[in-house]
């Protein structure tokens, strides 16, 4: 993405997210998220989306423009914190470690982006190879990930020879090209609490399946993430069956590496937010392809 703000003089590693660690991503979320969140119509804004969500109307949260940075500063300081402590997981954290391109679906609202970039501060120097972070989705979140990168290589001083950020629009149910081209050449693909909206449209969702499986080349990884709830129950025909359950069937393509079908994810106590922050229950797989 564009030229950014620097910030302190030199990069210090793990030790620059300081302690609470935790702390140091709701900081940098305040600073992306502050005129947001200084709205007057922001908590209307957010009983709108919730409402929303409800009923399963995604393209009426996301494809309204005026909702997206509000959604960020309301759902992403959990996710980020989650994804964070997911991804400081050893399991990740070797992946972290090879410099992989990395390719989060459905991600526009820059939860992976903060998360795993808190993450990678753990194994960062001004010695290694830049890891590579591309955000894609169908709206057009592109100025809110720059107002979350502007602020991350201010406070972290990340530069892009640490990490580079991209960004891609493109609808995982009729793919193009070019987001095939992104998988293939990635080494970590994670699609994280998007999997239940794409299975709003069942065909489609199978269709994005299959593309997932063929385009994910040997050795690479794919992270699948979602609520354990009944949100993640998708019912066909007559059959209800949880989202993780379509990957687990297809053992001839990928190896299981974590499987948890419930985890909560609890943040420290104490945290200082304008907003208040939940906690969460969600399932995690992580696969490699064969």
């Amino acid at each position: 993405m564009s030229e950014t703000v620097s910030g302190a003089s030199e990069f210090r590693g793990k030790d620059v997210l300081g302690k609470p660690q935790e702390q140091s991503l709701l900081n940098v979320l305040r600073m992306a998220c502050a005129e947001a969140m200084q709205r007057p119509d922001f908590a209307a804004r957010v009983q709108d989306i919730k409402q929303k969500f409800y009923v399963r109307d995604f393209d009426g949260i996301f494809l309204e423009p005026s909702n997206l940075s509000v959604y960020t500063a309301q759902y992403v300081p959990r996710r980020a914190l989650c994804y964070y402590d997911l991804f400081s997981q050893p399991q990740l954290q070797r992946i972290l470690q090879t410099q992989p391109q990395i390719l989060c679906l459905g991600a526009g609202s820059g939860s992976e982006l903060l998360g795993i970039t808190a993450a990678c501060c753990q194994i960062l120097s001004d010695n290694t190879q830049p890891i590579t972070i591309h955000s894609q989705d169908y709206a057009d979140w592109s100025p809110i990930l720059q107002s979350l990168e502007n602020a991350i290589r201010y406070k972290w001083n990340i530069r892009p020879s640490h990490i580079t950020y991209e960004f891609s629009k493109d609808n995982l149910l009729s793919m193009t090209k070019s987001t095939e081209t992104l998988i293939e050449n990635s080494q970590l693909v994670t699609a994280m609490f998007v999997f239940g909206e794409l299975f709003a449209d069942k065909a489609n969702a199978i269709n994005f399946v299959k593309t997932i499986v063929r385009c994910t080349k040997p050795g690479a990884f794919f992270l699948l993430v979602d609520s354990a709830g009944s949100f993640s129950s998708i019912k066909v025909g007559s059959n209800s069956y949880m989202a993780y359950m379509f990957f687990d069937s297809l053992k001839q393509h990928f190896e299981p590496v974590i499987s948890d079908d419930s985890k909560w994810f609890r943040h420290a106590r104490g945290l200082d937010y304008p907003l208040p922050i939940e906690n969460m229950r969600y399932f995690v797989r992580l696969y490699q392809r064969k």
